[in-house]
């Protein structure tokens, strides 16, 4: 009963990360204009857990290790079935194969602060592949532009001032530190 639960949550949660990429790609003229050449095209994408991380397996088992895209003439992207789903990827005809080895949950709160990505192979046509990349590297969502137009300016910039707060201490504090260590047991 909780795996079909988890299985539709999941994809519920896998079309509402493609609307939010599609969101970020129409925020940006440029990578519409990299895109709309290869309206039709499939990007798989494909995501690799850590290696001997048994928990974190077990509470990724529900979500997707393979995700198909469409190239939509628009630019934007459209959630397929993925074209093959080994564990051994092979890209689409014309397509791209992009694999994503995803760090366990602590290592990639740390990629997040620093704002770096996991690592990612991708493989296929290589016009496509050099445009993907170009979207890896220069896209960004404006969270705070998004926010100002539901919240308006002022209660954006406090979240903001909060938000930065809150990733400098994450980003002094280091479990196991001389400063953890100092603080004793209970304080």
């Amino acid at each position: 009963m909780a795996l079909p639960l988890l299985q539709t949550l999941s994809n519920a949660a896998t079309a509402r990360l493609v609307l939010l990429a599609n969101h970020v790609i129409a925020s940006e003229p440029a990578a519409l204009l990299k895109l709309k050449p290869h309206a039709g095209h499939r990007i798989d994408l494909h995501f690799r857990l850590p290696a001997g991380a048994a928990w974190v397996t077990r509470l990724a088992e529900p979500l997707p290790k393979h995700v198909g895209l469409l190239i939509t003439p628009a630019g934007l992207l459209e959630w397929t079935e993925p074209t093959i789903s080994a564990d051994t990827p092979v890209p689409p005809p014309g397509g791209l194969s992009v694999t994503v080895d995803l760090p366990d949950p602590f290592q990639a709160l740390r990629l997040a602060l620093k704002r770096e990505r996991p690592p990612v192979t991708i493989e296929g046509d290589a016009a496509l592949a050099e445009a993907v990349s170009w979207l890896m590297k220069n896209l960004r969502w404006d969270i705070e532009d998004d926010l100002a137009r539901w919240l308006g300016v002022p209660p954006t910039q406090m979240l903001k001032t909060v938000a930065e707060g809150v990733k400098q201490a994450l980003s002094r504090w280091r479990p196991g530190s001389a400063a953890d260590a100092s603080r004793g047991p209970g304080r």
